[in-house]
């Protein structure tokens, strides 16, 4: 199949591209040889300071919703816990995965991306201590930024939060931390918190947050991580709710690959598009896939496709956005 012969992939264990063929594994992680140090860490971004993002649309491109994403792990050092500004800004993996994933959002959203002090993707064999003090660093500018875009780039209109494994563990915090405010949760359409699960702990904790039910639903979480039944690893938190992209609810109801709109791959800057790729279903609040036809290709840990989390649904998705903005407008501004 001409397809499946295009599909050759260098990918590592948590979707996140590097030079090179093959994967790191949780066994190669090495954490850095300090523990966290405040005194160290990077010196924070000032976001009035248009370098400071990654995407922000020319002013007057027109669309009516906005997209706030913020990307995954593309840092993989060792000696810092967190990447500094000065790489960050010339991390070419950040682009390229805000690149293939936020343009979902580009045909009904105006995409703000900011760059942040990430941390290292070598926290996840980290302790609890270090492991939050690297990722509160990052939390920290996600915060900052997204109360700078609300001030100085928003004008009032709704938008959309999205992003990616890190990303989306952030996002989580910025809904727990904010989100009870009422002026913010009427603006909010939708939280695609992709690549991270949202729990019912998550829910019972706070009870301003709600997972969405239907295609339509607005001002809720579509939460998902992809794998198979028995993968070599998994990211999904005890408690995972997870929404399936084909079906856009939470039932254990398996959705065949006929709908499927489309996935998209993006390899070297060349998409390519297969429909029908995989179907899905929810089981014990993972998204379970059967193996792709062209697994032998997909350089990641067997049956763990944190990877393709975006690219698996990408079509549907992007119909998803256009749905959800458009019930958003309809019930907001009685179109």
């Amino acid at each position: 199949m001409k397809e499946k012969s295009m599909l050759i992939f260098c990918l590592v264990a948590l979707a996140l591209h590097i030079s090179g063929c093959g994967f790191i594994s949780v066994s190669d992680f090495k954490v850095p040889n300090s523990h966290f140090d405040p005194l160290r860490t990077p010196n924070p971004p000032v976001y009035a300071d248009m370098a400071n993002w990654a995407v922000r649309p020319d002013v007057g491109t027109g669309k009516e919703v906005d997209v706030f994403f913020v990307h995954p792990t593309s840092y993989f050092g060792d000696t810092s816990w967190n990447q500094s500004m000065p790489d960050e800004l010339n991390d070419q993996k950040a682009l390229d995965d805000i690149k293939k994933q936020a343009s979902v959002f580009e045909g009904q959203c105006n995409i703000y991306a900011p760059f942040y002090r990430q941390a290292t993707l070598h926290v996840l064999k980290a302790n609890e201590k270090d492991k939050n003090s690297a990722l509160s660093v990052a939390y920290t500018d996600i915060e900052e930024a997204f109360k700078y875009y609300l001030k100085n780039f928003n004008d009032g209109r709704p938008f959309v939060l999205a992003g990616h494994s890190q990303g989306s563990n952030l996002l989580l915090w910025l809904l727990e931390r904010n989100f009870d405010d009422p002026e913010l949760k009427e603006k909010l359409v939708v939280v695609y918190m992709i690549g991270w699960s949202v729990t019912e702990g998550d829910l019972k904790q706070y009870p301003h947050l709600k997972v969405c039910k239907s295609f339509d639903d607005t001002g809720c979480i579509v939460s998902y991580n992809t794998q198979e039944k028995n993968p070599e690893m998994s990211i999904v938190r005890q408690g995972a709710i997870a929404v399936n992209p084909l079906l856009w609810n939470t039932s254990g109801e398996a959705a065949s690959k006929e709908l499927n709109l489309g996935a998209v791959f993006d390899i070297d800057g060349v998409k390519i598009e297969i429909p029908n790729y995989s179907g899905a279903q929810v089981i014990d609040g993972a998204l379970i896939v059967p193996r792709p036809s062209n697994a032998e290709d997909l350089k990641t840990p067997k049956g763990f496709y944190h990877s393709y989390d975006y690219s698996f649904f990408y079509r549907n998705l992007e119909k998803n956005v256009s749905d959800r903005v458009a019930a958003y407008l309809k019930e907001n501004y009685k179109m």
